[in-house]
């Protein structure tokens, strides 16, 4: 069986239909506001926590059954602890500090708010940035662990080590602490 795959113009069809879908979700829920992220932040309002983290333990759950039903394929890099971890603190820093990530800034420009592109350029210039710097960053932080193995198909969905399982498991035991604890909407 082959993967879903488009080709063509059939691909940018897609693409831009989805994009735009996707672009009308994030400025209705108004997600290209800086102070609907701030409020996430701050534990002041949960809406944005709870949705990302319902989407994360259904998107790990079909992507598990879409990777066993060879709809879709990996291509996995490997992985390493110091590299990722790094990397996460630094994505955490520039999103805390810009209240946006790549597709909401976008879609924050895209729908008027032209002050987020400066969020863009900074975006823009970390490319070249980490491009200057690769090569201390493979002669260093890569030697600092060895790479993580991700090449182990896992057939089972309740096996124990599978890792779709546990982020789905995680994902709603954090979801529903949540709930409980902070409010929804401040309005």
């Amino acid at each position: 069986m082959e993967p879903l795959a488009l080709t063509g113009n059939y691909r940018l069809a897609a693409s831009i239909l989805v994009g735009m879908a996707f672009g009308f979700v994030l400025v209705k829920s108004d997600l290209t506001w800086r102070k609907t992220t701030l409020n996430m932040l701050l534990l002041k309002d949960g809406r944005l926590i709870k949705t990302l983290l319902f989407s994360l333990a259904v998107g790990a759950t079909l992507f598990f059954f879409a990777f066993n039903f060879e709809w879709v394929h990996l291509k996995i890099r490997p992985g390493y602890f110091w590299a990722s971890l790094i990397g996460g603190i630094i994505t955490g820093l520039g999103m805390a500090f810009c209240c946006r990530v790549p597709i909401t800034a976008i879609a924050s420009f895209a729908s008027g708010r032209l002050y987020a592109l400066w969020t863009l350029i900074g975006m823009l210039l970390a490319v070249p940035f980490v491009q200057v710097i690769s090569g201390w960053l493979s002669s260093s932080i890569y030697n600092w662990s060895e790479p993580i193995n991700t090449h182990e198909p896992i057939t089972k969905y309740m096996d124990v080590s599978n890792p779709a399982l546990w982020i789905s498991a995680i994902s709603l035991v954090v979801l529903v602490f949540v709930h409980f604890t902070l409010g929804g909407d401040e309005e």
